[in-house]
């Protein structure tokens, strides 16, 4: 009488640790998700019958079905934005500080025209004063204007990154004149935000038609 034939392997098998909401970086909006866990078994006649190593835990989106390691539960949009616009104000002030400071003198109207910028894209208003020991800040540290505005430029579309040239090109032009200099510092900008020299001198022109400035492009 022939033996019988057994059956024996592994398999994985999985389980649900939990099920609840999550921001899903795929779907890119509050969905459903359950939290999985896998463990290898064998089997018996495809029975998973003892328990063996562990093959981890991961995170599926029950809407997109994909999948995420656990740390995307601690993932918060609003926390991850509030950091962001922490240093989008700092890049603004900061640089827009620096383009005053790129012609060795400071304007009044360039004071006003920066204090302007700065309460305009910041939560909290600044003085004329706070202005003032933070331009002193600046100039002492002499941090190049890359310390901010690269941290920023990647998560900027198009139109944010025009806002930010068309910003430094108003505190430059606020002594009714943007020399060499300046325009250099625009240059740098420009670089930063991986701007091409065509679309730099498309918001040169079309700032010389809002506003009647004159200066000379190299």
């Amino acid at each position: 009488m022939p033996s019988p034939f057994i059956i024996f392997g592994t398999r994985a098998v999985k389980s649900t640790i939990k099920e609840s909401s999550f921001h899903c970086l795929q779907c890119e909006r509050e969905t459903h998700f359950r939290h999985r866990k896998a463990r290898k078994f064998f089997t018996f006649y495809f029975i998973p019958l003892i328990p063996l190593n562990s093959l981890g835990e991961y995170v599926e989106c029950t809407t997109c079905k994909g999948t995420f390691v656990p740390r995307v539960l601690e993932y918060d949009p609003n926390a991850s934005q509030n950091a962001f616009q922490s240093e989008y104000e700092k890049a603004i002030r900061h640089s827009m500080v620096l383009m005053m400071l790129a012609d060795g003198h400071i304007d009044e109207e360039e004071m006003l025209v920066v204090q302007k910028i700065i309460n305009k894209f910041g939560h909290s208003d600044m003085t004329l004063d706070e202005l003032e020991v933070f331009v002193e800040q600046v100039s002492l540290q002499k941090e190049p204007i890359s310390t901010y505005l690269a941290r920023v430029a990647p998560a900027l579309n198009a139109h944010g990154k025009e806002m930010i040239i068309k910003c430094a090109l108003a505190v430059a032009a606020a002594d009714g004149h943007i020399d060499e200099s300046e325009q250099a510092m625009i240059a740098e900008m420009a670089v930063i935000l991986e701007m091409s020299n065509s679309h730099l001198k498309g918001i040169y022109a079309s700032m010389a038609e809002e506003k009647d400035t004159s200066f000379s492009e190299n």
